[in-house]
């Protein structure tokens, strides 16, 4: 047995299937698609950095590179869907604490821990027998085929843990009572909501994001449900106390979540094969998001016009943080992709400090000189009739200036964001076509 030398193994299912392993030793990471994953040509979809449906010879030629930077990460980093899977900031370092050995408090130990509530229908897992491991896992995994080297027992899921996306503190929570009683998920219970927590004595991003999702709505994009609910309805520990006067928090309805089943979805992060840190994308980025659902969605052009509204509303509204794991696509048949309904959509110019975003203030800047022509330059380089985007983001705009207005009055937002939407829907150049 070679000494110092001990690789850790994460058995990888989707619907319950496994298939492949995620294999780690000395800070490289690889992906190691099972036999009868490969043999499917990846299907179902895991994720379209890897596999396209009715295209076989992508697969193939993907899974017979070891070293093709959608399967192996080097320096303690995942494989980018991998990596698009992990939790961020306060929930990241609350994983963490849980667990006990402090070489599993790395991405890879870290994704063990939510491993049995992620988003989509993956589920990530230490092997049920380490004895078992395949051979092709280990001769393709880490270990440059050394069978003598004994794998580290990695820790599994923490109890009532998930994994939710974003540097917001939020958790993913199961519904006991809908307004009354959220808990952590546990007993076979899949959480069903991902409630977003208020700044401690501060709930004015809750009311901000809530109006803002309305105003969307309004505006003609499919928004995932929400709902302002009251801090006392979050039955854990700590939580209530940790968000001092602030009273609510905002509870967002899971699509990936059906009758306690899971939906396997992925962010465009995970779709273009990019790391979570690469978020803030080039235009180019989101042009082959357009040429994706073009190409594969079910829903054909009505998920390019949504696609080409939401971005329109984010200008009119002024979020600068549409990026691109806030648009994700999900499997409803399990192999072809459809746009998920929109969600983290915040007046990101109206949050305290905002001038010292810098990256939210250049795209601020480039929305707020945005015309019509940039969304048909835009359609022809993802291979888009003109007329699409040009039809949706005309209907985005007059649905916006028929309905904001008197929604604002209503909507319960803080005025420094009524004062901003007001203003850009009334100066804005995308505004007045």
């Amino acid at each position: 047995m070679t000494d110092g030398l001990h690789p850790r193994y994460l058995e990888v299912r989707l619907y319950g299937e496994i298939v492949g392993y995620l294999c780690e030793l000395e800070g490289n990471c690889r992906f190691v698609p099972s036999e009868r994953f490969k043999a499917a040509s990846g299907q179902p979809t895991l994720s379209l950095s890897m596999s396209i449906p009715g295209a076989p010879a992508i697969a193939a030629t993907i899974f017979a590179n070891p070293f093709h930077p959608a399967l192996f990460n080097t320096g303690g980093q995942l494989p980018p869907f991998f990596a698009g899977l992990l939790p961020e900031s306060e929930l990241r370092l609350r994983l963490e604490h849980t667990r006990h050995n402090p070489e599993d408090r790395d991405d890879f130990g870290v994704l063990a821990a939510a491993g049995a509530d992620l988003p989509g229908a993956v589920v990530v897992a230490p092997p049920t027998d380490p004895h078992g491991i395949p051979e092709y896992a280990r001769t393709f995994g880490v270990t440059g085929g050394a069978d003598n080297l004994e794998s580290a027992v990695t820790e599994g899921a923490a109890e009532g843990a998930a994994s939710v996306s974003g540097v917001q503190n939020k958790l993913a929570l199961s519904t006991v009572q809908k307004g009354k009683r959220y808990t952590m998920p546990g007993h076979g219970k899949l959480s069903d909501v991902i409630a977003k927590l208020p700044a401690r004595n501060d709930d004015a991003q809750i009311f901000n994001e809530y109006a803002s999702m309305q105003l969307a709505r309004a505006a003609g994009v499919d928004v995932a449900d929400c709902e302002p609910m009251p801090m006392a309805a979050l039955d854990i520990p700590g939580i209530i106390e940790a968000a001092g006067s602030a009273q609510s928090f905002l509870a967002v309805q899971r699509y990936d979540r059906v009758d306690n089943v899971r939906v396997h979805a992925e962010d465009a992060c995970q779709v273009l094969g990019r790391m979570p840190r690469a978020k803030y994308g080039k235009i180019e980025q989101f042009q082959n998001l357009v040429a994706v659902l073009d190409r594969l969605s079910p829903k054909g052009v009505e998920d390019i016009r949504q696609f080409f509204i939401r971005q329109a509303v984010n200008t009119l509204i002024g979020n600068s943080d549409a990026h691109l794991k806030n648009f994700s696509v999900l499997y409803a048949d399990r192999a072809r992709p459809q746009l998920t309904p929109a969600y983290d959509i915040v007046c990101v110019a109206a949050l305290p400090g905002f001038a010292g975003y810098g990256t939210n203030v250049a795209i601020d800047k480039m929305q707020r000189a945005q015309t019509l022509d940039d969304y048909k330059t835009m359609a022809r380089a993802s291979g888009i009739a003109e007329r699409i985007a040009t039809a949706a983001v005309k209907s985005a705009v007059s649905a916006a200036r028929a309905t904001w207005p008197q929604l604002l009055d209503r909507l319960p937002a803080p005025p420094a964001m009524k004062d901003i939407v007001r203003e850009r829907l009334a100066t804005l150049p995308l505004a007045q076509v």
